[in-house]
């Protein structure tokens, strides 16, 4: 009798933990690791969910513990769950989404209110709040941009102004001509280069730091004759005891851990279907680039969600943290989803193109930002300066002055 009230104390306990997992678990929005951990805990405690064998499972991975490290997003999600004053949801989701690997904004600000069905204004108050989380710096446009807003947070009000208004003229490094353009003498120009470079251009690098974790793709894309294959992989196959069920269902707390193993099984089943659904559009869309690798295809929330039926916000949530396995590798799904220029032009396109040109230029004579945007007009690639600048320091392309090769002597 003593053991029977013990057990079922023990059983109320895990309970309890576990619908607190189940509560804070967002099954579109976490990897498919951060969900198998999860499940393997209930399996520990829930007498009614089982795992079945499958043949696109691991289910050795499924046993072994995964990096737990938080990501940008992670703790942008945190800060902003806890912040006090009103914003729009869905705004503030598609920001953080959006963001590259850099913590940079990946669209221009035009498409941001285009997508989004905003003014200038209500962007820009949302763009304030991500401005004001940690990493000093995440949510600019470019490094430049990540430095004024690190200046303008730690109130360095004078060298924000200064780098904002002069900011072609400063990056020159020339004291007589910063003197001459700002007034300013040489121990304010030292100090003004002080306060620039306590800056870090990169301020969320720090969650870069390791390519060594390993990733579950949830689907596989496979192609033969000309067709392409979606495959749901790394998904458990769970399934519900309901011949036990039928034995102890007079049990209050056996119909508490029934109710829970159905919970899951339906959040796991929409889940893995939205995934799917949004996966098979993206590919649709690209299906050039998966046949004949071609240039991806300019492609944004609001189309995607426009071909689903699904909200921008659900598409966000449901990219977030998701790969897809092509060619023996794995691969953010959400880099299939390519911004546009003002010009309407591929930003995969404009980057391609960068690059090539960078790779056969004359290396003693690197090409400058202007030469490249004139090389892509003549490409009929069209985008800003600004643009140059900001894929070049995405694609780790230093600018020509380092790209400079001296020519030897003798």
């Amino acid at each position: 009798m003593k053991q029977k009230m013990q057990y079922i104390q023990t059983l109320k306990q895990t309970l309890k933990l576990n619908q607190k997992l189940l509560k804070s678990l967002d099954f579109l929005t976490d990897n498919i690791d951060d969900i198998n951990k999860v499940i393997q805990d209930i399996l520990e405690t829930n007498p009614f969910l089982e795992l079945k064998s499958s043949k696109n499972y691991d289910n050795q991975q499924f046993i072994e513990s995964i990096s737990n490290k938080r990501s940008l997003k992670d703790d942008l999600y945190y800060q902003l769950y806890a912040y006090t004053h009103p914003y729009n949801e869905d705004v503030m989701t598609y920001l953080i989404e959006s963001l590259d690997d850099s913590g940079f904004l990946s669209y221009p600000l035009d498409q941001y209110m285009s997508d989004l069905h905003i003014d200038q204004d209500m962007l820009d108050a949302h763009l304030d709040i991500l401005r004001s989380f940690e990493p000093n710096g995440v949510g600019a446009s470019d490094a430049i941009d990540s430095i004024l807003i690190q200046l303008k947070n730690n109130n360095k009000t004078k060298t924000y102004t200064l780098f904002r208004d002069y900011q072609d003229v400063i990056l020159t490094q020339n004291y007589s001509l910063i003197k001459q353009t700002t007034g300013l003498n040489k121990e304010e120009i030292d100090h003004l280069f002080y306060e620039i470079r306590s800056c870090n251009p990169f301020p969320c690098n720090m969650y870069n730091t390791s390519h060594d974790d390993y990733v579950s793709p949830d689907i596989l894309i496979e192609v033969e004759n000309s067709d392409i294959t979606i495959t749901p992989i790394n998904q458990p196959a769970l399934m519900v005891n309901d011949t036990l069920y039928e034995k102890v269902k007079n049990d209050e707390n056996m119909k508490a851990y029934f109710n829970e193993a159905h919970f899951l099984m339906e959040n796991m089943t929409k889940r893995n279907q939205t995934v799917l659904i949004v996966a098979n559009a993206l590919v649709n869309i690209q299906s050039g680039y998966f046949l004949y690798d071609d240039e991806l295809y300019p492609c944004t929330l609001s189309q995607l969600a426009s071909e689903t039926g699904f909200h921008e916000s659900t598409i966000s949530r449901t990219l977030n943290n998701k790969y897809y396995s092509f060619n023996g590798e794995a691969y953010p799904l959400k880099k299939l989803l390519v911004s546009q220029t003002a010009s309407g032009d591929s930003s995969d396109s404009i980057k391609k193109a960068i690059v090539e040109l960078v790779d056969d230029e004359d290396k003693e004579h690197p090409l400058s930002d202007n030469q490249i945007l004139k090389k892509l007009e003549e490409l009929e690639l069209h985008c800003s300066r600004r643009v140059i600048v900001k894929y070049r320091q995405q694609l780790n392309i230093p600018s020509s002055t380092k790209r400079k090769v001296l020519k030897k002597v003798g």
